[in-house]
This record gives C-alpha cells, structure tokens and sequence, in this order.
C-alpha cells in the first residue's frame, strides 16, 4: 500500500465506521452444466467491455457464446480467440440476429448503435443484455421501452453495482432510517487521463475513441454517471423530477466534442437532492457516493468499502450493543468515537471472482441466465435501465442547453 492511500485509510477508520468486503467473497468452482441446457448467447461489439464480458462468462457455464460481432477484423479475430467454445464471427450484427439457434444477445457496442440493435433483437425476439446507458436519447429510450413493453422476453441493462453486497448493506441503513430522513446524495467519478485508446491505426480514431465524439457518446454523464445514478434512483426510489448542469472542455483541448468535466442536480421527490460530478484532471477521491441524512452519513469509496458517521456520537441509539441499530444482517461495534459495520456472510454471494468489477458482471450474467430460465426474478428489469437513460440524457442536455430539464409525463411509459 502506497503511504498516502495508509494515510488516507487509517485517518477515515479513526473518524468513521469501516463496512468492509474482508469476508464477504465465497470463492466458488462453478458446477458444470449439461450441453442442452446451455443458454446460447451472441456478442455485439468485442472492445473492452466485450472481451470482459467474454472473460467473465468463460466462469459461467450455464451460458454458452455462439456467435460474436465485430466490424473491426482484428477485434472479432480476439474475441474469437477467447472463447471456449467453437463460435461463428459476424461483421454485419443483423445477419447474427438471423442465427436461428440464438437465444439471447449482449450488445456492448459504442452507445449510439444500441438503438437500433436493440430494436432489431425485439424483432428477432430474443433476449437482450444492453451495456449502458439504454440508448442514445429519450427519444429512442421511449420508442425502445414501448417496444420492449410488448415482447415476452427479457430486456436488461448492464448495471451491476446493484449486485454489490456494499451497496445493499448501504441500502438497508438507509432504509430502516438510521440515517434519519435522507436529505443529499453527492456522487462523483473522477478520472486522471484523456480518456483516450491506444490506436492500431490512425484512421480508427473515431471507431475506437468513439467516447470521445458528441455523435457516438454520452460522455462521462452516460459512460459514468449512469452507474451512479441507477444506485441513487434504486435507494431513493425514484427518478429525478428536476436537473439542472454545467460542464466544458476546459482541460483536455485534443479535438474532442464531449466535455472533459461535468456537473449536474437533480431535484428528487420528498426534497432529496443529487448531484453528480466528473473531472479528468484529478483523480482524488475517485469514485465516491456521500449519503446524508440527520441522524448519519455514509461515505463509500468503489462499493469497495464504506464509512458511516452518526451526527450525534452520544446518542443512545448509535451507543447500543450489536445489531441493535440495524437488525441481524448488519453489526455495528463500538470503539473509541467510531462506529464499525461489518457485513456478514448474508450479504454475500458466492463468486469466481475475488476482484469487486469482475465479481458482479459474474453475478450480474449469473442472475440473466437464472431469469431466462425462470429460475429467479432479474435483479433489474428494464424498468431500471430506461429510467437511467432518461436521467442520463436530462442531465446532458442541460449542460449543453444551460437549460433546466424536467422529467415530463411523457417519458413515464
């Protein structure tokens, strides 16, 4: 450990209470799966987020990829090689969806494709894992979610910090109100570098740092903020009905059309406010989530870990013996001024993956395969990733308009 991150470590455990994943990760050899009962999946789109997602299921025999798509030759020839089984490559994602033995497709393609991919995979009824945000505009989020209203199968976005056994230990706090009445929710993600890929080639400029570009991408609002955002609607309960922003290219003058920070608050019902950021000149507190209430405050840094503060340290409540604050699935021991929130084997789920980022994509995909199966219900529907979207895209347009964006009755479809 680096001396700054001991430093910076030792003086929150001081200040706060430490809810920790030490003890929470059951490392599983997963059982084997009988060949016909294999869900047969396709890939869209082989960049980082596919060749992870290809990395991941290899650890998930309940899926089998059969198929996987690329526009870029080298890219399809990796992903190829990657996977276990014997799969067909496609340039051309419409001639895949004509696969007959496809069960489901998995579209992690640049953010201004998913669209109408996932048009055409409703049309192909198929199930569908879309990486996020949902689609490119409200627009399209609409004409997507009526859509997808009508089909059987299963529509779900990538958000998989929902699956973190922080993230619902945080919630259940929350929740039973030992933060007293939720007022703030501050969420930040921030970065140190340009945002940039390496190029193969020079003229794949646009194809590889499509994020970079305002007609592929979302920016950091989309490719960041998303995330954030999907938790705070999940604790809340709700969607923003109010957003105002800022943002620029302010820091990295390299051609770019998205900006290199923003910032933007979301009214909330119940007088709850929200606000996201994102930097990519300083990675200091990188990826944070701050909720206050009256009573406490939560701090997370990653869903790694968290940290909880109680307003008022002499207050009887927070002074009781173990699992009197929060019930049997959380304990909080005293000792000195703070507060220790260990989570316990309940909260935790059995994985392949020690690392926090590949553990939920795991568990993410492990829950789509039950879903389709019948087996359990999604952790979360489209419901959730539609909402996102709208979010995502309020936000953007306010700091591009120097508007103030409200949700309309219109996008409750």
């Amino acid at each position: 450990m680096k001396r700054r991150d001991f430093i910076t470590k030792s003086t929150l455990v001081a200040a706060g209470v430490g809810i920790g994943l030490a003890g929470c990760k059951r490392l599983i050899t997963p059982a084997p799966v009988p060949e016909n009962e294999r869900i047969k999946v396709g890939i869209i789109g082989l960049g980082d987020r596919g060749s992870t997602i290809i990395h991941v299921l290899k650890q998930l025999p309940e899926i089998k990829i059969i198929a996987c798509c690329d526009i870029l030759d080298f890219r399809l020839e990796e992903g190829l090689a990657k996977i276990n089984d014997k799969a067909i490559g496609y340039s051309d994602y419409r001639k895949m969806l004509e696969n007959k033995d496809l069960e489901a497709v998995i579209i992690s393609t640049p953010l201004f494709e998913h669209y109408p991919m996932v048009m055409d995979a409703l049309d192909a009824d198929i199930h569908i894992m879309c990486e996020k945000a949902m689609t490119y505009s409200i627009e399209e989020s609409i004409a997507a979610k009526l859509k997808a209203n009508q089909s059987s199968k299963l529509f779900q976005v990538s958000y998989q910090y929902q699956l973190n056994p922080t993230f619902n230990a945080i919630k259940e706090i929350i929740q039973k109100g030992y933060l007293g009445k939720l007022t703030r929710i501050d969420a930040w993600w921030h970065r140190n570098n340009n945002w940039r890929r390496p190029l193969p080639r020079a003229d794949l400029e646009r194809q590889v740092n499509w994020r970079l570009y305002k007609e592929y991408s979302g920016g950091l609002m989309a490719e960041l903020g998303s995330h954030q955002l999907n938790m705070i609607d999940n604790i809340i309960g709700s969607h923003p009905v109010k957003v105002v922003g800022t943002g620029g290219i302010d820091y990295w003058k390299d051609g770019r059309t998205v900006n290199d920070n923003v910032f933007a608050l979301f009214d909330y019902p119940n007088g709850i406010k929200a606000s996201f950021s994102s930097i990519l000149a300083n990675k200091f507190e990188e990826q944070t989530i701050k909720f206050y209430g009256d009573k406490a405050t939560i701090v997370s840094n990653r869903m790694d870990e968290a940290l909880i503060y109680p307003e008022d340290d002499n207050d009887t409540e927070w002074n009781k013996d173990v699992d009197a604050v929060t019930g049997a699935s959380i304990k909080i021991i005293n000792k000195d001024k703070g507060r220790r929130i260990d989570i316990p084997k309940s909260f935790s789920r059995n994985s392949v993956f020690d690392d926090n980022y590949l553990q939920t994509t795991w568990l993410l995909y492990k829950n789509f395969a039950a879903a389709i199966k019948g087996e359990e219900p999604l952790v979360m529907g489209l419901k959730d990733g539609y909402q996102s979207s709208i979010s995502v895209h309020l936000a953007n347009k306010a700091i591009r308009e120097e508007t103030v964006e409200h949700w309309l009755p219109e996008y409750d479809v």
